[in-house]
């Protein structure tokens, strides 16, 4: 499978390392700077490298769009238009329109569309969904989720909400099957938001917050789920604390993100070949769906 990475930030490097790593050629990578993309094409083994997205889609079967924020909803069309396997980063869009007009455009070029849910691939949190699936935590009265980001200098300005908030809202769907929404605060009030907060409902009716800032002078990723028999506690990377030793983890940040995209990725890939794998379109327009619901209580 000749695989084009669009986008050749951080994020990019992950995927295409790590699926190198796996014994996956990268046919092409683009990036709007051709020096940044003929050095990050140099140092992934890319065949080639083009600041034109649809050369880099020429001879391609599939595409990760790993581009700026604004540019996947456009990025990931533009690929499916052209009958390719398409895995977009968070967010995929900034719209349930535009997420339904993407699996339509897919269903209509018989290929996979999927988005990158890393979070659900995190070992902590991995873990994490077990215990509450299978109620080891007893009944759920309270889940918090905190992270302060300290974005990348970049040429583009990224939104808290619809990006880092999404990954949480897609863990807390993704948990407990539907939210309620109560409230959202965002500053500043008009987009792109550096600070937001979000109020819910879990279906037993206990309280539900996450609450993301860019303005924050260090890091910080904390998430809290407490439960009538048990409470634990992780940054979603390196551990998960809790006061039963059996609901306890440590490892290594870094390999814990990166095992968690390259299972992301196989499992997409998977898909691409057998049908089978990875996280269905329709779990990505209920998280977009969900966000439009918190976007409307601003």
């Amino acid at each position: 499978m000749r695989l084009t990475i669009i986008g050749c930030g951080s994020v990019a490097g992950v995927h295409a390392g790590r699926l190198r790593s796996a014994g996956l050629q990268i046919a092409a990578v683009c990036d709007s700077t051709v020096k940044k993309a003929e050095s990050f094409a140099s140092a992934h083994g890319a065949e080639r490298a083009t600041p034109d997205v649809l050369s880099a889609l020429d001879g391609a079967d599939a595409v990760i769009v790993a581009s700026p924020s604004a540019l996947h909803y456009e990025h990931a069309l533009c690929a499916l238009e052209r009958g390719l396997h398409v895995l977009v980063e968070l967010p995929p869009c900034a719209s349930v329109e535009q997420s339904e007009h993407l699996e339509q455009v897919a269903v209509q070029s018989n290929v996979v569309l999927q988005c990158a849910h890393t979070s659900r691939y995190l070992e902590p949190y991995r873990r994490a969904g077990d215990w509450i699936r299978e109620t080891q935590l007893g009944e759920i009265r309270q889940v918090q989720y905190f992270r302060c980001v300290l974005p990348a200098r970049r040429s583009w300005i990224d939104d808290a909400l619809l990006h880092h908030a999404a990954h949480p809202l897609d863990l807390f769907l993704h948990w407990f099957g539907s939210l309620q929404p109560v409230g959202c605060a965002a500053f500043p009030p008009a987009a792109p938001h550096r600070d937001v907060s979000l109020l819910a409902r879990l279906p037993n009716g206990a309280p539900a917050g996450i609450a993301i800032s860019y303005s924050a002078k260090s890091a910080y990723s904390r998430l809290s789920v407490i439960g009538d028999e048990h409470t634990i506690m992780t940054d979603g990377f390196s551990f998960i604390d809790s006061g039963d030793s059996v609901m306890t983890w440590h490892g290594d940040a870094v390999a814990s993100y990166e095992q968690a995209v390259t299972k992301q990725d196989l499992a997409f890939l998977g898909c691409c070949e057998t049908g089978d794998g990875g996280i269905p379109w329709i779990e990505t327009t209920r998280m977009m769906r969900q966000m439009g619901a918190f976007q409307g209580l601003r």
